[in-house]
């Protein structure tokens, strides 16, 4: 029930700036300068002195998308490209993976789940953290971890630095204003109505790392040991 905690407080606060829907400074991302309201998040709720009003709903921000295509090379592709495979956020300076079609056979395989695991944390909060402990196409290399390793040997878009996103960053390509998936699909093909792992261990419970819901986008604390899906970033500056 963490979540739905998370999820009420940030409405009844202004903005919930940091860590849920609200004003996030450009600043907080690598490789971007001034600031920016991200897209979908809720920017403002009407308080009045009788309480909260939502007579005019709750605000939100127009879609200000700003994404660019990128091909296997690394190289910015045509919009109405039909094939890509990493897209760049020029909001946030943010370049992230795109998933391929359920039974590609390729590693980054949409469909596959990944136990969370960090070589350096092997046992955090008394809990011992589950190597390969997912469901992909290779058993040795089916944790977040090992897909990252295996993506930057790839070169993935013709770079070797992915990693898993903080909950700030994967937040911020979450649009509030849909669901089922909570992502721009025409950018983000083949996200799952799923969980995704962050790289921020949820220090409140044993054991525990942050994943957001492309469901509806909503944040929750989860199991390493349970096997969730991912999206791995990189600072593209």
């Amino acid at each position: 029930m963490k979540y739905l905690a998370l999820y009420f407080s940030c409405l009844l606060l202004i903005g919930c700036p940091t860590g849920g829907s609200g004003n996030v400074d450009r600043n907080s991302y690598p490789g971007a300068g001034g600031s920016v309201f991200l897209p979908g998040y809720v920017i403002r709720i009407n308080l009045n002195p009788a309480g909260l009003s939502l007579d005019d709903n709750l605000l939100r921000q127009e879609h200000f998308l700003d994404l660019t295509k990128i091909g296997l090379q690394g190289t910015a592709i045509a919009e109405d490209s039909v094939e890509w495979f990493c897209v760049l956020d020029n909001n946030t300076g943010l370049m992230w993976e795109v998933k391929s079609v359920i039974g590609s056979g390729s590693a980054n395989d949409a469909d596959y789940v990944y136990s969370w695991f960090r070589s350096n944390d092997v046992d955090f909060n008394g809990h011992i953290v589950t190597e390969n402990g997912g469901i992909c196409i290779d058993s040795s290399n089916c944790d977040t971890e090992k897909f990252a390793l295996v993506m930057n040997e790839d070169d993935w878009c013709g770079y070797n630095d992915w990693r898993l996103p903080t909950r700030l960053e994967l937040q911020s390509i979450i649009n509030y204003s849909q669901a089922l998936p909570a992502i721009e699909m025409t950018y983000f093909p083949y996200t799952q109505n799923e969980y995704y792992w962050t790289a921020d261990i949820d220090s409140d419970d044993l054991g525990s790392a942050w994943m957001i819901n492309f469901l509806y986008g909503n944040i929750q604390g989860n199991l390493t040991s349970i096997p969730r899906a991912l999206r791995l970033v990189r600072s593209s500056e």
